[in-house]
């Protein structure tokens, strides 16, 4: 007896859907947040500043990259390579892949842009140089890795047709730079998501509100998170019988989290701001009105004058005599302007 008949085809896998699925969730929740964001800025008459537009081309670069990415699904992604339906598709798929990935790497540097750019406004001394660096050497790293996927071929059509006459770079200086692309990326969460601490700690205002609008500011790390996690799928690169559906997957996630996590400190702000609205003992002071000495003795940061006026962050005191408000900074939190 033939045992041939005996043995069981495994089922064809499709992770196209759960692709589908995992970055239209994440680009419907960064658009959810941005436009409370946004919402939150106009209907206070405040203009749009360039950490808003950084944060609006971010997020068209994720819708971008999910359209192309589900054009890519349609082409077959998400299938293994020794099942896909048809392969004539191939340079398609491989065409919308390598864009959508394009488009989610300068959306993580424009994300991480915008949010340096708020802590400009309210960090002055060594802290805004180091905001400087951060802003430049992300777009550096990052604007290489993004115009790596398109110069590590030539002619640039190889990188979506096999076969085809060409030269490509060595596979492992790619997948090199792109792993430290992602620890710095990484690196850089994190200390954006520390500095706000530095820069508010030393504000003589309630610790239950300092903690409140520190907390909201960190949400940053969450894509330092995501960041290091991409690392464990960046071998599917190199793995030709991979999916790498979890490395499209984590690459929409980082700038689509980022976009979160910026937009949370102004939404916190703002409905604390309309709560407090409601009391008659309220007060909105600025950064730049913040009196330099305290009564408790400690100094509270000197901010860049013209800066702080323009910031969406301001300060809020709970008092029903301003001056005093002015001179304890008690009951103080930061609130969107």
């Amino acid at each position: 007896m033939d045992p041939r008949h005996l043995l069981v085809k495994r089922p064809i896998m499709n992770y196209g859907p759960r692709l589908n699925w995992a970055i239209w969730a994440f680009t419907i929740a960064s658009a959810v947040f941005l436009a409370l964001r946004l919402y939150c800025k106009l209907t206070r008459a405040r203009t749009l500043w360039w950490d808003d537009y950084f944060l609006i081309g971010s997020w068209l670069a994720v819708l971008v990259a999910s359209a192309m990415l589900t054009e890519a699904v349609k082409a077959g992604l998400g299938h293994h390579w020794n099942e896909m339906p048809d392969y004539s598709t191939m340079p398609y798929l491989n065409k919308m892949s390598y864009g959508a990935g394009f488009c989610t790497t300068v959306a993580t540097a424009w994300s991480k842009t915008s949010f340096g750019i708020t802590l400009l406004r309210i960090s002055n001394g060594w802290v805004r140089w180091l905001v400087w660096f951060i802003i430049i050497s992300v777009n550096l790293v990052l604007g290489f890795a993004a115009a790596m996927m398109w110069i590590q071929c030539w002619p640039i059509a190889k990188l979506w047709t096999w076969g085809m006459p060409g030269t490509c770079w060595p596979l492992y200086v790619v997948q090199n730079y792109t792993t430290f692309a992602s620890v710095y990326s990484g690196a850089l969460d994190i200390i954006l998501s520390i500095l706000p601490w530095k820069i508010v700690w030393k504000v003589a205002i309630n610790k239950k509100e300092k903690l409140g609008a520190l907390v909201a500011m960190s949400f940053g790390v969450f894509s330092g998170i995501i960041s290091f996690l991409k690392i464990i799928s960046l071998d599917d690169i190199s793995d030709s019988s991979s999916t790498t559906v979890d490395v499209k997957i984590f690459n929409t996630a980082e700038p689509a989290v980022t976009i979160i996590a910026v937009s949370i400190p102004i939404l916190r702000a703002f409905f604390r701001r309309d709560a407090a609205q409601k009391s008659t003992s309220v007060r909105f002071i600025q950064f730049s009105q913040i009196p330099e000495p305290t009564v408790t003795g400690r100094s509270a940061p000197s901010f860049d004058k013209k800066d702080a006026a323009d910031s969406d962050i301001v300060l809020v005191a709970h008092d029903s005599r301003p001056s005093q408000a002015s001179r304890s900074g008690q009951d103080i939190e930061m609130q969107p302007r």
